[in-house]
């Protein structure tokens, strides 16, 4: 396995935090898991609004799926928006994730470090941190060599 790459920026606002998730959408090209770690309130699905809108969905159906689990939203690619805040640990083959995970669309999960089999996935891991009161850092990092071109894109893409 490659080592690991990483890239870090500060957003100052929710603005630049969608514009962050605007980004990456639109470089995605499907097949993607994308696993969101933050504490509550960090900005996970305000990332996910902006993805959405990289991927010529609207932002505004992009709601937190905690009561839901997993949302499914069809643009250029199919949106998977899961949220395994509500599940102390789950694995692949509970609530059918395999099939979302490992499909054509994009997976994007926030709390991803509580699905048990994580670190056997190659994934791009987005961890959003509080540095301030509107401020954040969104640190994008990963093992995998495809996931090492997209942190090349993004860092090139600005």
């Amino acid at each position: 396995m490659p080592p690991a790459m990483e890239f870090a920026v500060e957003s100052h606002s929710a603005r630049e935090t969608k514009a962050w998730g605007r980004r990456l959408g639109s470089l995605l090209k499907g097949g993607e898991i994308l696993g969101l770690i933050g504490d509550l309130g960090a900005g996970k699905t305000c990332f996910v609004k902006g993805l959405a809108r990289g991927l010529s969905l609207d932002p505004d159906r992009i709601l937190s799926p905690t009561f839901t689990m997993i949302q499914e939203h069809r643009g250029r690619l199919m949106l998977y928006h899961i949220d395994l805040y509500r599940l102390e640990t789950t694995r692949l083959d509970e609530l059918g994730l395999r099939e979302y995970l490992f499909s054509d669309g994009v997976a994007a999960v926030e709390w991803f470090e509580r699905l048990q089999e994580a670190a056997q996935l190659e994934f791009l891991s987005i961890e959003i941190g509080y540095t301030g009161a509107d401020s954040r850092s969104i640190r994008f990092s990963s093992s995998s060599d495809r996931y090492h071109a997209l942190i090349e894109q993004l860092r090139t893409h600005l």
